[in-house]
């Protein structure tokens, strides 16, 4: 079974078709923090529901409390498919 794999893509799909930011807004830097695309604790939820609805794991609420940065959620997802692998 091949290894799935969450990368910057991935995220900008999540943000962009399911929270709804404008493509320009979300930028390949793992430093830029949701805070700074103006995202509030309502499109964070909604990005946790999109990661566990599209690669089937439960994203707790305190490691979502944790992820505030590009970067942080695209680890944070690879890491939780390399334990389901």
């Amino acid at each position: 079974m091949t290894e799935q794999s969450f990368g910057f893509e991935d995220l900008k799909r999540i943000l962009v078709d399911r929270v709804g930011l404008p493509e320009d807004v979300v930028k390949d830097d793992p430093d830029l923090t949701f805070e700074d695309m103006g995202l509030d604790s309502l499109a964070l939820v909604e990005i946790q529901l999109a990661m566990e609805q599209e690669y089937g794991f439960t994203v707790e609420d305190e490691d979502a409390e944790r992820i505030v940065n590009v970067g942080e959620a695209i680890s944070y997802v690879n890491s939780r498919l390399a334990a389901q692998a």
